[in-house]
């Protein structure tokens, strides 16, 4: 039966990475002509890109607007696309080998990670959500869907990676390197502030939940308190896949994100699919979110994971161990540590044996 349900998992997650990395390419192509669109809007009255601090309300410092706004966009462009490098080259790759190889084995893979956490976080912010509105709050948007097309693509870009800059990096990258190289003295080298290749301990769990509360906090003056809870799970995911695998799966996710209205924007035909392939994904969301759950309690000792209990050798002397009877040396072993001579038949524990030789002055030479 467990082998049942591990297969059915892996096949889930198979087609749930699938489904997302079509809307992950997808997003990535419509950025790319995303370029040439914006370039018409320059001198628009919303072709802005606002530039703030996280403390942890956002405060705004400045907006960058006309030829600089397209420039910075053009360099936002170029990150996505070395995050995809990178994705593809470090991660995909592997997984699909792995996945040919061995299409339903247990495996740990950075892409497998992202694409599952990516489903567990829509679905619970669903839930969370839906479980907030039957309370009775009201769940207002921002509104950036009122806005022009261009100035969406501006926003939802800038948002994919500068809120990974000014809450991971910052709030995670940063202090845990610092922590881990000057406090506790590991030997790291410095383009691991940018994540990846850190294991989870303490110190990474306070930055995990630290930096996660800052992403939830600022959201909240533009969306509302009810906004902290989704955006909390959410930092929590991007948090670990920052430091479990390098700030570009960080990026890729708010990617995957954010930008997915963009071609839901363009056409129908994009809405209808995208829209399906999402509603997909959530609902596969449900069978990590228990695989998860499962895993944590688990490792929190809430349920207690089954074993096969092995008897512990006891430590004693090395001894030719030999038939009390015959003095053979050929044994089949038994349960509970007793073995069986193959010569004359004679059961004994070989540990009662060794004690005897041993009372007996009998040592190895």
């Amino acid at each position: 039966m467990k082998g049942i349900l591990h297969a059915i998992k892996e096949i889930t997650s198979f087609v749930n990475t699938f489904l997302i990395l079509i809307i992950l390419f997808t997003n990535a192509v419509v950025m790319y002509y995303s370029f040439w669109y914006v370039s018409q809007f320059t001198g628009a009255k919303y072709f802005a890109i606002p530039i703030f601090i996280v403390i942890p309300i956002p405060v705004l410092i400045t907006y960058i607007v006309g030829i600089q706004a397209y420039v910075w966009y053009i360099f936002l462009g170029i990150t996505i696309t070395i995050s995809l490098t990178l994705f593809t080259l470090f991660g995909l790759r592997r997984y699909m080998d792995e996945i040919l190889k061995s299409p339903l084995s247990y495996r740990t893979n950075p892409v497998k990670d992202f694409t599952e956490m990516y489903a567990t976080v829509m679905f619970l912010s669903v839930v969370v959500t839906l479980i907030i509105k039957a309370m009775g709050v009201k769940t207002p948007t921002i509104g950036i869907e009122k806005l022009p097309l261009y100035a969406q693509m501006l926003n939802l870009l800038h948002a994919s990676f500068y809120e990974e800059f000014v809450v991971r990096f910052l709030y995670l990258g940063v202090p845990v390197f610092i922590w881990r190289k000057y406090v506790s003295k590991m030997e790291i080298r410095w383009y691991r502030i940018f994540g990846g290749g850190f294991k989870i301990g303490k110190i990474e769990v306070v930055f995990i939940l630290l930096s996660a509360t800052i992403f939830g906090i600022a959201h909240t003056p533009a969306w509302g308190w009810w906004k902290f809870f989704p955006t909390f799970i959410a930092g929590l995911a991007m948090a670990y896949l920052y430091l479990r695998y390098g700030m570009h799966y960080s990026i890729l996710f708010h990617f995957v994100t954010d930008f997915m209205s963009i071609p839901m924007e363009l056409s129908s035909t994009a809405y209808l699919t995208i829209g399906f392939l999402f509603m997909t994904i959530i609902l596969l969301g449900m069978v990590f979110t228990i695989s998860y759950t499962i895993r944590l309690f688990h490792r929190l000792k809430i349920i207690p994971k089954k074993t096969n209990k092995i008897e512990p050798m006891r430590e004693t002397p090395w001894i030719s161990i030999k038939c009390p009877s015959c003095g053979s040396q050929n044994f089949v072993y038994l349960e509970n540590g007793r073995l069986k001579c193959l010569n004359c038949g004679t059961v004994f524990e070989p540990y009662q044996e060794q004690q005897n030789q041993l009372n007996e002055g009998h040592y190895p030479k």
